[in-house]
C-alpha cells in the first residue's frame, strides 16, 4: 500500500485537523438542511458517538474542479489563496450540524450531562474521480437525496445557462416536489432524479436544454399563484389538469387554451379559491383530486361561457 493511501485510510479527527489549522467547508450549492434529520442526528450521536466517519477531500481540488464552496460555520466564500486551510465535507453534512449544534448546547448543560462526542473524518479512498462524480455518487447512493436535492446539485455544478433547470431548481427550493416542479416546467414529468444526477456527473440531458414550453409554464403558474395557496400548486392535481386542458386541444388552438387558462386562473374569486383549497376526499366516495378535478372544470367552463358572451355582444 503506498503512502498516499494509507493517509486516506488514516480517521482523523476534528482536534488532529484544528492542530494544523484546518477548518470545515461545505458547498454553497448543497442541500438544505432538513432540521428534523439534524435533531435525529443530535439524539443518535449523543446516545452512541459517531459510528461511521464523514469523508472529506482538499479544498483545493473541489475549487478546481469550479465548484464553489463556503465555510461550514460562517457561510463566507472560501478563496483559492485560503484553500490550503480547509477539507470540504463530501457527506455528512448533518452530522457536523448536529455535532456543533450539540457542542453549543454544552453551554446550557451541566458537566455530567454535556456531549463528549468526537468527530471522525476520513479522505476519500478514490480522488482519481472528478469531484463533481464523487459527490454524485456518494450521496446519490449511499445517502439518497429527495428529489430537491437532486436539482440543487445539479444547479451547483452546471456551468452552462439552463433556464429549465433554473425554473425547477426554484420550485424545489420552495418545496414542490420535482414531478411536480418538472411539469410546470415542461408539462411533462420526465426530468428525473436520474437526469439530474447525471447533471452533477456533467452529462446534461437534452430535455434540460429545451426551453420552447417554458414560457408557458412560468405564465401559468404566476397566474395561478395570484388567487391559489401554494400547497395546491405544489400538488400534481392542478397542473395535471391544466396539461390535460392543454393535450385536448387542437394544435392550432393550443395557443389561445394557454391564454384562456392564465386568464382563467387569473381571474378567479377568492370564494372559488377556497372551495378548491378546501376540498377533502370522502371516505367511501370522491377523493380529493376528483372533487378538485370537479370544481376546475365547473368553474373554467363558467369562465368560457363569460368570455364568449362578452366577445359576442
Amino acid at each position: 500500500m503506498n503512502k498516499k493511501n494509507e493517509l486516506a485510510l488514516q480517521v482523523l479527527t476534528l482536534a488532529v485537523l484544528a492542530s494544523k489549522g484546518i477548518k470545515i467547508a461545505r458547498l454553497s450549492g448543497n442541500r438544505n438542511f432538513d432540521e428534523k434529520v439534524v435533531k435525529a442526528k443530535m439524539k443518535s450521536m449523543k446516545a452512541n458517538g459517531m459510528l461511521v466517519p464523514a469523508i472529506i477531500v482538499d479544498a483545493k481540488k473541489v475549487i478546481e474542479a469550479g465548484l464553489e464552496i463556503v465555510d461550514f460555520e460562517t457561510g463566507e466564500i472560501i478563496s483559492g489563496a485560503d484553500a490550503a486551510r480547509y477539507v470540504v465535507l463530501v457527506d455528512a453534512n448533518h452530522r457536523y450540524k448536529g455535532h456543533l449544534n450539540l457542542l453549543e448546547a454544552n453551554k446550557e448543560l451541566k458537566d455530567e450531562e454535556k456531549y463528549k462526542g468526537e468527530f471522525y473524518l476520513i479522505y476519500a479512498l478514490n480522488e482519481e474521480i472528478a469531484v463533481s462524480r464523487m459527490f454524485s455518487e456518494i450521496n446519490v447512493c449511499t445517502n439518497p437525496w429527495k428529489g430537491g436535492d437532486f436539482t440543487k446539485g445539479a444547479k451547483m455544478v452546471c456551468k452552462e445557462p439552463l433556464p429549465v433547470l433554473d425554473f425547477i431548481e426554484k420550485l424545489t427550493d420552495e418545496g414542490y416536489p420535482l414531478p411536480t416542479a418538472s411539469k410546470w416546467a415542461t408539462f411533462k414529468g420526465d426530468i428525473t432524479k436520474k437526469i439530474m444526477a447525471d447533471a452533477m456527473a456533467g452529462k446534461i440531458n437534452d430535455k434540460l436544454r429545451k426551453t420552447n414550453g417554458l414560457k408557458r409554464g412560468e405564465r401559468l403558474l404566476k397566474a395561478a399563484s395570484e388567487h391559489l395557496s401554494k400547497e395546491v400548486l405544489k400538488s400534481r392535481t392542478l397542473i395535471d389538469w391544466a396539461i390535460k386542458e392543454y393535450e385536448e386541444a387542437d394544435d392550432e388552438q393550443k395557443v389561445s387554451v394557454i391564454n384562456s387558462l392564465v386568464g382563467f386562473f387569473s381571474s378567479l374569486s377568492k370564494e372559488k379559491a377556497e372551495q378548491i383549497e378546501k376540498a377533502k376526499g370522502q371516505r367511501g366516495g370522491d377523493t380529493k383530486e376528483t372533487i378538485i378535478n370537479r370544481l376546475l372544470n365547473n368553474f373554467y367552463e363558467q369562465y368560457t361561457q363569460s368570455q364568449n358572451t362578452s366577445t359576442d355582444e
